[in-house]
């Protein structure tokens, strides 16, 4: 059985920004291999390629008709009305998709009326789904985090066993799903200083994270996988093991615990993806970097990045499902 067509499209983000920029990067440097559906403002487009010297993006375009006329002045409804109109396409389609989301500006979206605290939020509401998860990757290492965008404050709270135990199972799933790896080995990292030493510098470790370990463990003999979870490990170490081979993905505590780390290895290279869509979604590891728009000094390393693996993604979904 040959593998079957999939639905790839790119939303353009805020027009202000430097997704244009990439957009027309990527086509310059990848050729006929970037042939996405890109959903944006083709005026803007024309006049960012006239700006940087480069050729006008020739595959298809499309401006959704609730799209503002002028997208620099409305640049909120312009970012929301790319999102409405891809998602929608996405679900009208019986095909795999894969959506790669240029950066937003959540403060003009807000302002625009939009009710999510991002990309992944707003995604996860459009498909009906209750929790996603959020990977970051790079050619050295894949993060998952457990809790996202919260004050360290809240996150001892948000620590449950039932939390840890979905990430978990979560990284595993998409090692072998994603990733095509069949005995993946996940560390999940501590929350503590030498990941508490047995209780000395805290409590969470034996109360919440050893028991979401032996739960994941448990649920994964009886979903048949062979999958082989290490932890808590110390967050200090974690990210080094794994970059050199221990472990095929790290579920991280909270944010700046995991991105920390996969930031330092490589920022320009780095992909943030949604897991737990029904369909592949990625975006660039930086923001609208207003400053650079029309500049020739953003760098589309990381929306390249993106797109080379979210076609990894796609085709091994597809494939193993084929």
């Amino acid at each position: 059985m040959g593998i079957p067509e999939a639905l790839r499209i790119v939303t353009m983000g805020d027009p202000r920004g430097v997704g244009p920029d990439v957009i027309l990067m990527a086509a310059a440097s990848l050729g006929s291999s970037f042939a996405p559906l890109v959903v944006g403002s083709e005026r803007l487009l024309v006049q960012r390629a006239a700006q940087l010297n480069l050729p006008m993006y020739e595959g298809p375009l499309v401006e959704p008709d609730d799209s503002p006329a002028d997208p620099l002045s409305h640049p909120g409804h312009a970012a929301i009305s790319y999102l409405d109109y891809a998602t929608a396409a996405i679900a009208g389609t019986d095909e795999p998709a894969f959506l790669l989301t240029a950066p937003i500006h959540k403060g003009a979206m807000h302002k625009a009326g939009f009710k999510y605290p991002g990309h992944t939020e707003y995604l996860a509401a459009r498909s009906g789904i209750k929790r996603v998860f959020m990977m970051f990757a790079n050619e050295e290492l894949r993060v998952l985090l457990t809790t996202v965008h919260e004050p360290l404050t809240r996150v001892p709270k948000l620590l449950t066993v039932p939390r840890v135990v979905q990430t978990l199972l979560a990284a595993a799933q998409s090692c072998m799903v994603d990733f095509h790896i069949a005995q993946p080995r996940v560390a999940l990292a501590g929350f503590n200083p030498h990941a508490s030493e047995g209780g000395m510098f805290g409590h969470e470790e034996n109360d919440i994270l050893q028991p979401a370990l032996d739960r994941a463990e448990r649920d994964a003999v009886k979903a048949g996988w062979k999958v082989t979870f290490f932890g808590p490990v110390p967050p200090d170490t974690v990210f080094w093991e794994a970059r050199n081979g221990s472990y095929d993905m790290v579920v991280a505590l909270y944010h700046d615990q995991g991105l920390i780390a996969i930031k330092t290895l490589d920022f320009h290279g780095s992909v943030n993806v949604t897991l737990g869509l029904p369909y592949v979604r990625c975006s660039p590891d930086h923001g609208t970097a207003m400053g650079l728009a029309g500049s020739g000094l953003a760098n589309p390393c990381s929306f390249i990045s993106a797109w080379n693996l979210g076609n990894i993604l796609l085709n091994n979904r597809i494939r193993r499902h084929a």
